[in-house]
């Protein structure tokens, strides 16, 4: 796959923490707070979880915060759709459990509910209240699609496997019931969540080893997908690289690099990635850079396409 060229992105704003402990992962959520449902931030630190609310004075509230004794915190995982819940994956250098985080009725103290325990490799909130993750044993790995019930309850669904430990997930915007996974032979897989089939496997090429997938979009019968690359190097004269756009035929596999994105020189740290921003956790400060990624069109490849609907031929 050829190497896209690479935009900077621009410096937004920095945060500081005051907690005393390490900075893990930042995310944003609903929760309904006095009968109004509005906007949170959630944080996280090693041993705690934290929901924060903006106040008119444009200074945030901590509103409520969730504590762990033995099992540090690794990740924050929102579920869209979903209203006054966030998981967490915990964990020492691998993911051990997923937690749901949530509140009493009347609102008055913080609970957690054990969801999944394991060698947890990947794990992601998709919508329709849905959870994704996947886990090895000795013999074989497992695909698991969680739905949240409106009463509470969760109902499991298993996906296809592949052979290749699955090592992150990511919903398809623009095609209903899509989900894409990299792997840890830098494969993309693709399944159809409906119906659970694993309907395609794609090599994006050896250029950085350990990809990680945080966005796809669906165009035109392209897929558009948003990779980091945690082992990459700074390089010259375009900083280090955090994202890279690549577009994907899933009919034919082929890919082409579209665009490179990179932080400032001499930046480094954790990214947490929207649809539209980056936020990098370094020494204790939370800085966001923003760059609209675009959309390109590559119309040589559009004659080929890949129906992931169960109505359609695959």
């Amino acid at each position: 796959m050829e190497e896209p060229p690479g935009k900077p992105l621009s410096f937004e704003e920095k945060e500081k923490n005051h907690s005393g402990s390490c900075s893990v992962d930042v995310s944003a959520v609903w929760w309904e707070i006095a009968g109004v449902k509005e906007p949170c931030i959630i944080t996280a630190c090693e041993y705690a979880v934290s929901l924060w609310k903006l106040l008119d004075t444009g200074q945030w509230e901590k509103m409520y915060s969730w504590h762990f004794a033995e099992v540090p915190v690794l990740q924050i995982v929102p579920v869209p759709d979903v209203c006054n819940l966030v998981c967490v994956a915990l964990g020492n250098l691998e993911i051990r459990e997923i937690r749901a985080l949530l509140c009493s009725s009347d609102g008055g103290c913080e609970k957690q509910v054990l969801l999944r325990t394991g060698n947890i490799h990947a794990v992601l909130g998709l919508t329709q209240r849905r959870l994704v993750s996947s886990s090895r044993t000795l013999c074989d790995q497992q695909v698991e699609v969680m739905t949240f019930a409106e009463g509470g309850s969760e109902e499991k669904q298993f996906l296809m496997p592949p052979e290749e430990t699955v090592l992150t997930f990511a919903e398809v915007q623009g095609t209903q019931e899509a989900l894409l996974g990299t792997t840890i032979m830098n494969n993309i897989v693709i399944w159809n969540l409906k119906t659970g089939q694993l309907l395609k496997k794609m090599h994006i090429g050896d250029s950085y080893q350990a990809s990680v997938c945080h966005k796809a979009y669906s165009e035109m019968g392209l897929l558009f997908v948003v990779l980091s690359h945690p082992c990459a190097k700074e390089r010259e004269p375009s900083g280090s690289p955090v994202f890279q756009l690549i577009a994907i035929n899933p009919k034919t596999a082929l890919s082409v690099g579209v665009m490179l994105y990179c932080l400032p020189q001499g930046q480094a740290g954790r990214q947490v990635c929207d649809c539209w921003a980056v936020s990098v956790i370094f020494e204790r400060h939370l800085c966001s850079y923003r760059n609209q990624m675009f959309f390109c069109h590559l119309d040589e490849w559009k004659h080929e396409t890949l129906y992931i609907d169960q109505d359609k031929e695959c």
